[in-house]
């Protein structure tokens, strides 16, 4: 069976490497009056507003009445437009599943916005409980009315999207009969048994700096010299001054704080360069705002190859500033940096500022528009320690949820939940789910707190060597390594699989 899935796998990357690939401009734009609070009857801030207006996308082209399916993306924490342009594995295989394909917005991204910004009290609704019920209640609304409520249908999701697809499968079994979850950290969370390695990220980050992953033999111990390096030279003014220069800042270091920011600065690119470790030049880390090159880790490890830079200390400074070029200077036109949009701390699992202000989405609570920070500072609490002698980050920088507590106050307001994904969400119990394959692609540092054993005959995991964050939900392209086209077959087979047995009850 999957042969021959691989075998129509391979005729899709060659099809898709000879056309345009379809994008959000190919689909019909829609909105959803959807309730804003899902679980209380009381309007929300006491406002007669009690709806907003959802955004989806759908594609019609393909479906087959009688033996088609429903296609249906759970939107991550971003302009949906992102995902329809980047789930290859949703249009590739919708000819040959009939399929009518549905891009479901995230509540408070993109355009799905419950409030206008400068309310008081906005983001109280920005939660992946109200997410998943806005899927449920559009979804069957949507098949009520096209005549599909018999229809198999079969939900996608990556990073995020993919959390919320394998938990949609286990809360709303009849509106999903199967999902592919890739990428998905269902269980990168405190007091799940066995234990999160909340170290388990940087470790990953670290691997892709190695020879073990194709990177230069002394990139990663000289990053790690570098960073030390980096403090070490900031105990002057001098020394300020020369870090300032080597750097390309737009405004002058000016004590060993604003050092501090710059190492936080320096270490950031890594985790993303890390999730974006594709085979093939891709926009998808940079959200659609630039480019990273093939292998962006391999490539930004070459500024940092020789063995002998931890020698010469201005090399090894001017090292590190080109290694980070690809991530940062991705438009070719920086002439410095500007570190206001540094981490405020050493964590490499928050989102970075700058992307959010440069898309408009960066503003605080009162914005009211999505921010993975909040969600971070609420719900999502993923416990995230770097700088062991397992990584390459200094200096040790263990999880502290009470230094986490403070930051989330002082920028959001509210004190996380570090309990709350593990009490309503993210059991390790997964033996009452079912049609769920979880990909993990080795290259991809999320996969420390993802599903990598089978769980049971149809909930399965399949790691990809030569992946990186959610590679099998791309288009296919003439460079993916044979792994990710194999996964790509098994995840078809499965979907087939699911296909054919709604079919076969619903004949019966």
């Amino acid at each position: 069976m999957i042969a021959a899935v691989l075998a129509l796998s391979l005729l899709a990357a060659a099809t898709t490497s000879a056309a345009t690939t379809p994008t959000s401009n190919n689909c019909t734009e829609l909105t959803f009056e959807q309730t804003i609070d899902h679980f209380n009857w009381g309007a929300p801030l006491g406002q007669a507003q009690t709806t907003f207006q959802q955004r989806y996308f759908v594609y019609d082209k393909y479906y087959k009445p009688g033996s088609g399916a429903l296609f249906v993306y759970f939107g991550n924490e971003d302009d949906i437009t992102l995902y329809i342009n980047h789930t290859g594995l949703m249009w590739e295989n919708a000819k040959d599943f009939g399929a009518y394909l549905i891009f479901i917005e995230h509540r408070y991204y993109g355009k799905s916005q419950p409030f206008s910004p400068g309310t008081a009290g906005c983001m109280n609704w920005l939660t992946s409980e109200q997410a998943m019920a806005d899927y449920a209640v559009l979804l069957r609304w949507f098949k009520a009315t096209h005549q599909m409520e018999d229809v198999p249908t079969i939900g996608f999701g990556g990073s995020y999207g993919g959390m919320l697809a394998a938990w949609f499968r286990r809360k709303f079994p009849d509106v999903v009969d199967g999902v592919i979850s890739a990428s998905a950290p269902i269980w990168a969370f405190a007091n799940l048994t066995p234990a999160y390695d909340d170290d388990g990220f940087a470790q990953i980050v670290t691997n892709d700096a190695t020879p073990a992953s194709g990177a230069a033999a002394a990139c990663a111990a000289n990053f790690k010299q570098g960073q030390k390096l980096i403090i070490d030279t900031a105990s002057s003014a001098a020394g300020l001054a020369n870090l300032t220069s080597i750097f390309r800042l737009c405004n002058p270091l000016q004590s060993l704080n604003d050092a501090y920011s710059l190492l936080y600065w320096v270490q950031e690119p890594w985790s993303y360069m890390a999730m974006g470790n594709f085979p093939y030049p891709s926009s998808y880390l940079l959200h659609g705002l630039g480019m990273l090159p093939a292998w962006p880790v391999r490539v930004a490890c070459e500024s940092l190859a020789d063995s002998s830079l931890p020698d010469q200390p201005p090399d090894l400074l001017d090292a590190m500033r080109a290694a980070l070029d690809i991530y940062y200077n991705y438009t070719h036109a920086e002439t410095c940096y500007d570190l206001s949009d540094a981490p405020e701390t050493a964590t490499l699992m928050r989102p970075r500022k700058a992307f959010l202000r440069q898309q408009g989405t960066l503003g605080g609570p009162e914005a009211c528009t999505g921010d993975w920070d909040y969600q971070y500072c609420t719900e999502m609490v993923m416990p995230s320690t770097q700088g062991t002698d397992k990584d390459m980050f200094w200096p040790l920088e263990k999880f502290d949820l009470a230094s986490l507590t403070a930051s989330c106050q002082s920028t959001w307001g509210v004190k996380p939940r570090q309990n709350w994904a593990t009490t309503y969400l993210a059991s390790k119990d997964l033996t009452d789910l079912t049609n769920v394959v979880f990909s993990n692609g080795h290259y991809d540092p999320w996969r420390a707190g993802g599903v990598v054993q089978n769980v049971s005959d149809s909930v399965v995991s399949i790691i990809i060597p030569s992946g990186a964050h959610h590679i099998d939900l791309m288009f296919s392209t003439p460079e993916d390594p044979e792994d990710v086209t194999v996964a790509r077959a098994f995840e078809v087979s499965h979907m087939r699989r699911w296909v054919d047995q709604k079919l076969k009850a619903r004949r019966h």
